[in-house]
């Protein structure tokens, strides 16, 4: 089981998100009148506030609410009834009310809460991808007696309350399932890092949230991601939690995905055969082809490189450095397109170095269609940066997806 606790400004957005506009289980209202609207609900607590408003006037209070989450684990929770959650929802604000200290013992004698005696309600949720039901309670800071709910490391203590609970009943302690959660992300976040050929704040986060996470990137006002979050069910986590050294912070993690993609010594290619000049490529027996009658030049310093799977073989192919920039400023990622922008170069280099049914078996799996037809070999007299833009081009159209258009039967 886990929980979150913070002060907040915002409890009447809140009371409706936690409500559904009533639409959600209530559990319990306390100090409340039964069955009342959400609106409602907040009006109450707005005219208790309004009591005391005389008490707070040299010292307004700004978070007028307290917004508490918690979680069991679906069998923690297996079977449980709503009045079973209406006891376990006494239990942790109980619990929550004897804190005085945070779970590392830095902070001590804090003032406890009285939320037992303050103006709230817990409303049932499900999550709705994992399906499992966690609390959501919006509480009144100013109790029955007209003393405000001290919120100094609200969020500390809502984990000790949640340690103590687990301890008693035998459940998952919450560091244990906080940590599991790290390292669940920081794989997730290196397997994406090894899958792109280069790295790209918007594809890590397109892949990211196509594994279930939440990405929060936070940008300066030049553009530049200075920090991220990634958010997992209720939980969110920081980019300096995760990875080993803080390395996926994004002042390392560039770096972090050059040590993933080392630049390997390619091995010698054999010259080919010369190509009779008459005869046409037409790329229909062979998966490869070369660029012209000479021989693939080797890979230097500043060449790219990157591997392949071609005919179920890994193949490592390089390509000029500049030949690879002129790619990928014009690989563009057509609309409703399942390819992203480097999912495309890829194809874009495949054309390139004239693997055209590679190139052409790699746009149909993202989703796209055509074929790229004869004659890829360079032309004549052709400047190389322009033969990368008619690849970059053709590429574009190759992962545009497939309309098909129905005929009404006559």
């Amino acid at each position: 089981m886990i929980a979150t606790a913070r002060p907040i400004a915002h409890g009447q957005a809140m009371t409706n998100y936690a409500t559904k506009d009533f639409r959600s289980d209530i559990v319990k209202v306390n100090l409340l009148t039964e069955d009342l609207p959400p609106i409602g609900m907040w009006d109450e607590m707005v005219l208790h506030m309004n009591r005391f408003r005389q008490k707070f006037a040299r010292k307004p209070i700004d978070k007028t609410s307290i917004r508490i989450e918690v979680s069991p684990s679906m069998n923690e929770s297996n079977g449980w009834t709503l009045e079973d959650w209406r006891h376990f929802t006494e239990e942790f604000l109980d619990e929550l009310d004897q804190v005085t200290k945070t779970p590392d013992d830095k902070h001590k004698n804090l003032v406890p809460t009285n939320i037992k005696n303050s103006q709230y309600f817990a409303a049932l949720h499900y999550d709705a991808k994992s399906g499992i039901p966690h609390l959501h309670l919006v509480v009144n800071r100013i109790d029955k007696n007209g003393n405000i709910n001290d919120c100094h490391f609200i969020g500390e203590r809502a984990v000790a309350a949640a340690h103590a609970i687990n301890l008693r009943h035998g459940w998952k302690d919450p560091m244990e399932i906080r940590e599991e959660h790290l390292q669940q992300i920081t794989s997730d976040c290196m397997d994406v890092l090894k899958y792109l050929p280069r790295f790209d704040w918007t594809d890590y986060e397109a892949l990211l949230n196509k594994r279930g996470y939440k990405v929060k990137l936070q940008r300066d006002k030049e553009n530049i991601v200075r920090g991220y979050s990634v958010k997992k069910g209720n939980s969110s986590y920081k980019s300096s939690e995760l990875g080993t050294g803080r390395n996926l912070m994004p002042t390392k993690i560039e770096d972090t995905w050059r040590k993933l993609h080392p630049v390997q010594k390619p091995m010698a290619v054999q010259a080919p055969k010369p190509l009779d000049s008459k005869t046409p490529i037409t790329d229909k027996s062979s998966t490869a082809y070369v660029l012209s009658s000479q021989a693939k030049p080797s890979a230097t310093f500043n060449d790219y490189q990157q591997v392949f799977l071609i005919d179920g073989k890994q193949v490592h192919l390089s390509i000029p450095e500049r030949i690879y920039k002129e790619l990928d400023s014009n690989v563009e990622v057509p609309c409703n397109s399942n390819a992203m922008h480097g999912d495309i170069l890829k194809v874009a280099m495949l054309l390139f170095l004239n693997y055209v049914n590679a190139a052409t078996a790699m746009s149909e799996s993202y989703g796209g269609g055509g074929d790229a037809g004869t004659g890829w070999g360079k032309d004549k007299d052709e400047d190389e940066l322009e033969r990368a833009r008619r690849c970059a081009k053709m590429a574009n159209w190759l992962c545009k997806p497939i309309v098909r258009r129905w005929k009404r039967g006559k």
